[in-house]
């Protein structure tokens, strides 16, 4: 499956045939990297897929015009997207790189040369991380994320609106009044039957304590409900100010928003406007499902590389646990809420912040216990972090909640941070 289309230039100094054996040293490595070439020195090009990011190919010297024409045509300037110029080392291939990048920053543009090696193989991480920051950046142009009902009041540095989500990350908010989700429940509840995934989750439970069969019926009902609205607004993640389903309802959103994850659409509470974003930025970025947590406890440790924090919530989702038990909401007692265990290994802890939501701050991480302490929400994970890093939650926060993927992506995250031409340090 291609991941990225290369339109490739070459100079009129060189004749056909040598020009296509020069480009047959490079194409296999491309192709492995998911690579799908388009015609050679064509302004127009040929089966251009729109949603697949497009590189700009410098097979020899004296092709910077040629490129620029090709970047004008595509638009890409315009778009605000990352110009990547794939390079080898003869040719003249470099320095026509540099000259072309160097204009288009003079025109206010960004991007980034990936070099061949002798061997003609393109860096393989370097450019996988390209290939996926690229790939977002376009495809969070076309992100709808819901905001049912306003952020939680509580969340003073997290309720950032439309304006600032758009320009830092080019998703759209789309605000979804919490009557129309009170509305569309109560719709669900005089038509429908319980839906069988409350059934099915209750059998894959390890437990069921506190919160009982009408709590679920309940929980599946909010399911439903959001699952109606998702479609109506064509949305690819939403937030939900659930407290007021325990203020109006006696119920939480924590089971629906974690099957909502589960089925691909990413779900967050409280309103949370930077972590929704963050949540549905890492999937398309990592493939990783998030988990949006609370750092519950911060254990700054003296002279020491690592320290430790425990993070909890009631809403992971299923997928990235080791298995899991149903119990009520911690902080109200109600509704269902999911008691997982996290598994031990490498993970990322991202926060998106700022009052422009233009700060990424990342931290490779690693879980060493998945602890069930009464006192805190249902899925608890304790981390070791850099000792660093622990600080610089302390001093600089970015706001309250943090999302976990699996994995060690801070390489990738910054790499998408360099290209995206919207987001500082």
């Amino acid at each position: 499956m291609a991941l990225f289309q290369y339109a490739v230039v070459a100079s009129v100094l060189h004749d056909e045939r040598s020009t296509r054996l020069l480009l047959e040293k490079f194409t296999s490595a491309l192709a492995e990297q998911g690579g799908e070439a388009q015609a050679l020195n064509a302004t127009n090009l040929v089966d251009r897929n729109p949603d697949l990011p497009l590189f700009i190919f410098v097979l020899t010297g004296g092709t910077e015009a040629d490129a620029m024409k090709k970047i004008a045509a595509e638009r890409i300037l315009e778009r605000k997207l990352p110009i990547i110029i794939l390079a080898h080392s003869s040719h003249n291939s470099l320095p026509a790189s540099l000259e072309i990048l160097a204009k288009i920053r003079q025109l206010g543009g960004y991007g980034s040369i990936v070099q061949a090696d002798a061997q003609g193989s393109f860096q393989g991480a370097g450019l996988r991380d390209i290939i996926a920051a690229t790939a977002t950046i376009q495809a969070m142009r076309s992100v709808r994320i819901g905001v049912v009902g306003k952020p939680s009041d509580w969340l003073i540095a997290s309720s950032q609106g439309g304006e600032e989500a758009k320009s830092a990350w080019g998703v759209q908010l789309v605000e979804v009044p919490f009557s129309e989700l009170t509305t569309e429940i109560k719709r669900v509840r005089s038509i429908s039957a319980p839906l069988a995934v409350g059934d099915t989750m209750k059998e894959k439970a390890e437990f069921f304590r506190e919160a009982t069969d009408v709590d679920i019926r309940k929980s599946m009902d909010i399911l439903e409900a959001l699952r109606t609205i998702v479609q109506k607004y064509k949305l690819n993640a939403l937030t939900l100010r659930c407290f007021d389903l325990v203020l109006q309802d006696r119920s939480t959103g924590c089971l629906a928003l974690s099957a909502l994850a589960d089925e691909g659409i990413d779900a967050g509470c409280e309103g949370d406007i930077p972590s929704i974003i963050g949540l549905h930025w890492l999937r398309l970025l990592t493939g990783q499902i998030g988990w949006m947590a609370n750092p519950s406890r911060i254990s700054v440790a003296d002279n020491k590389e690592s320290s430790e924090i425990l993070i909890a919530h009631c809403t992971s989702p299923r997928s990235i646990l080791t298995s899991y038990g149903l119990r009520s909401h911690f902080e109200s007692g109600l509704g269902v809420a999911i008691a997982g265990i996290v598994p031990e290994g490498n993970v990322t802890l991202v926060r998106i912040g700022g009052a422009g939501l233009d700060r990424v701050w990342c931290c490779g991480a690693r879980v060493n216990a998945s602890p069930r302490e009464e006192g805190l929400c249902r899925t608890q994970a304790k981390l070791l972090i850099p000792s660093e890093k622990a600080d610089e939650l302390l001093t600089k926060p970015l706001g309250n909640h943090l999302v976990m993927v699996h994995g060690d992506w801070c390489s990738r995250i910054d790499m998408y941070k360099k290209l995206s031409g919207t987001l500082g340090e």
